[in-house]
């Protein structure tokens, strides 16, 4: 028994798949509503990119002319990056059932499921939001860590997770502003590297954000130190920086930095270019990059810094570029510097006490006397010959007296000292004469055994200076 079939708007009416009959001419007689939602109404030539019309005519002719399926892939007009594989088949000598699939591309299908095979097993979170803010995807194995399912966030707004202020918020901010990044953030539980991406309509707007964060978290604890460690120079008054072979900046951290004038934006420029007019700088950053790790210090405006350079090698041994560390040493230097000022008073206050402690007193025309008081060690009678010495050549004296009348004891070393001064003088042609020895020192030379023989010895001042006028008035005699 014959069945008669129902009209071909009645099969298409129903099916999900969107399907058309259309004329030779290509212009769509009968469509149902996916076709509609997917290309369009009115004739297939306006709904297709006008550099693909011509191969879709003559797909439809080939399909005319036999009863093989004909399918193309084609650009839609009505989005610039949008396609469409679209199917030809004999409906009748005049017409040809179409249908419209998705595009598939093999090659981005392939990375897909690679993609999608290694999200499942890596700790990893991708979501997306729109220019408001609200979360249209949430999703990855990742979520656990920060105590959350797949799709709990969505439909929620991300700027409520993380009001103004909050470093998240800032990177999402400028995202929607159109900045592509890589941002990093240690938590708790992991160590997290985001990848963040402006998305784009067909027309090049924004309309929201999405992103990728991986956990670097293996080793979890030296990813917190790593954290600590850049918390702390960024907050210290020293500045941490690097550049490579050649002079291009590499690293730039540290809150010295600010107040020297420079910031992050300094990273990726030719530091040899924007210091060229500071020789001295780039010497200092060319001694490093030749291999010497060195120290330099200078004035830089009201700031003495302290600056230590390193090379940095490569596994083969080869230098690859540099790291330096700069410090405010301000106060360092300023401490030093008075230091320095204070050593020099203390220098010459030492000086001034020592002249004091071996007055020499010019008593007579030729005569010289030196009182001696307290206690004559080692450094007090090199100091003493010393000025002795230079007196008597200054002054050309005949007779040097050295008074122990404020001696009250002395020992073996104080005895040879005196020797040693009396001798000396005696080489320059100047006679020395001890006087004012007292009993108890007398008997402690004696029972020393110290040999004074060569060396004149009164009992007072007195008689040393009438025996030494005396020897003048003989000699003016003579």
């Amino acid at each position: 028994m014959r069945m008669d079939l129902p009209p071909a708007e009645t099969l298409l009416r129903g099916c999900p798949t969107p399907l058309a009959l259309v004329s030779s001419s290509g212009e769509a007689l009968v469509t149902n509503a996916a076709w509609e939602a997917r290309v369009g109404g009115g004739a297939l030539d306006t709904r297709v990119h006008e550099e693909d019309r011509s191969a879709l005519a003559a797909a439809r002719a080939r399909a005319l002319g036999g009863e093989a399926t004909q399918g193309i892939d084609v650009r839609l007009a009505r989005g610039g990056h949008e396609r469409a594989r679209l199917s030809f088949w004999r409906a009748d000598a005049q017409t040809l059932w179409a249908s419209a699939e998705a595009y598939r591309d093999e090659e981005e299908e392939r990375k897909a499921r690679i993609l999608n095979d290694c999200f499942r097993v890596m700790e990893a979170n991708i979501w997306s939001c729109d220019t408001e803010g609200k979360i249209l995807v949430s999703d990855g194995k990742g979520l656990a860590l920060l105590g959350l399912v797949p799709g709990q966030m969505v439909g929620m707004n991300i700027f409520d997770a993380y009001p103004p202020g909050s470093a998240a918020h800032a990177v999402v901010k400028r995202t929607l502003d159109g900045e592509s990044f890589f941002y990093e953030d240690v938590s708790e539980k992991a160590h997290w590297l985001n990848v963040y991406t402006p998305r784009l309509d067909a027309s090049g707007v924004v309309e929201g954000l999405q992103s990728i964060s991986v956990n670097f978290g293996a080793n979890l604890q030296l990813s917190k130190k790593s954290k600590v460690l850049a918390d702390c120079v960024d907050r210290l008054p020293i500045c941490i920086w690097a550049f490579d072979e050649s002079g291009s900046c590499t690293l730039l951290a540290g809150a010295l930095g600010a107040r020297l004038g420079v910031s992050a934006e300094l990273v990726g420029k030719d530091l040899f270019e924007v210091y060229g007019d500071r020789p001295d700088f780039v010497a200092d950053m060319k001694r490093a990059l030749a291999g010497e790790e060195h120290i330099v210090e200078r004035d830089l405006g009201d700031v003495h810094i302290r600056t230590r350079f390193v090379p940095i090698h490569d596994p083969f041994g080869e230098i690859i570029g540099a790291c330096a560390a700069t410090e405010d040493a301000t106060e360092q230097h300023l401490f030093q510097v008075k230091l320095t000022e204070q050593l020099a008073l203390i220098e010459s206050q030492k000086q001034a006490i020592a002249e004091l402690g071996t007055p020499i007193i010019e008593v007579w025309q030729d005569v010289l006397v030196v009182p001696v008081v307290g206690a004559l060690d080692a450094a007090r009678a090199e100091q003493m010959l010393e000025v002795l010495l230079e007196a008597v050549v200054h002054r050309q004296a005949r007779f040097v007296i050295l008074d122990l009348t404020g001696v009250e004891a002395v020992d073996a070393s104080t005895a040879e000292h005196l020797v040693r001064v009396a001798a000396a003088v005696r080489l320059l042609g100047c006679e020395g004469i001890i006087t004012g020895i007292r009993p108890s020192v007398a008997e402690t030379i004696v029972g020393l055994g110290v040999d004074l023989s060569q060396t004149r010895t009164l009992r007072s001042l007195k008689d040393a200076l009438r025996f030494c006028t005396g020897d003048s008035a003989r000699r003016r005699a003579r």
